[in-house]
């Protein structure tokens, strides 16, 4: 499926920074370190009773790291990138929170029934850039990027890849907000 993504309602970098924003929020997070693997196997599952976390064998997934069906609130992780996300892994970690913004974001959405390519929507109704842009927001939050101020600081403190501390950095610099 790489390539590909779906039609979403169009949502703005403000109104996805706001949902992970609220997200951390109403469960209490506050350190830097964003802690996915309590959250999507211990917080969400009292939360949301029909919520499912799925660790898949590598030969059930492919090539894909992760998937999520929010219309059946499900989650599901290939076996290597829950084990690098367990390591602390930033590449996983950024993985398993784009899976989680699905979930958030896309849950109850109407999608087009048809895969698109990237280039045939604007950004901003692009499922993919939208999930992207939800786990940006969620592993490394304005106010912390604003304290850190730099790629390496941020993605040790966050446990993101320095290439995602860079893209989120240069992202907010471009904003206004660094």
């Amino acid at each position: 499926m790489s390539g590909y993504c779906f039609q979403v309602p169009p949502l703005s970098i403000d109104k996805i920074t706001a949902s992970a924003d609220l997200f951390r929020r109403s469960l209490g997070v506050t350190e830097d370190r964003f802690p996915l693997v309590e959250v999507v196997e211990h917080a969400i599952p009292t939360l949301w009773e029909d919520f499912s976390f799925q660790v898949r064998d590598a030969s059930e997934m492919g090539s894909a790291h992760g998937l999520t069906f929010p219309e059946s609130a499900e989650i599901w992780l290939r076996e290597d990138v829950y084990e690098g996300v367990l390591d602390g892994q930033g590449r996983d970690r950024f993985t398993l929170a784009h899976e989680l913004g699905h979930l958030l974001l896309h849950n109850g959405v109407s999608m087009a029934r048809s895969m698109k390519k990237p280039n045939e929507l604007k950004p901003y109704e692009n499922s993919e850039w939208q999930a992207n842009t939800f786990a940006g927001a969620l592993l490394i939050p304005v106010s912390v990027a604003q304290r850190l101020k730099t790629e390496w600081d941020v993605a040790e403190s966050c446990g993101v890849s320095f290439d995602a501390a860079r893209v989120r950095l240069d992202g907010l610099r471009r904003r206004g907000k660094l």
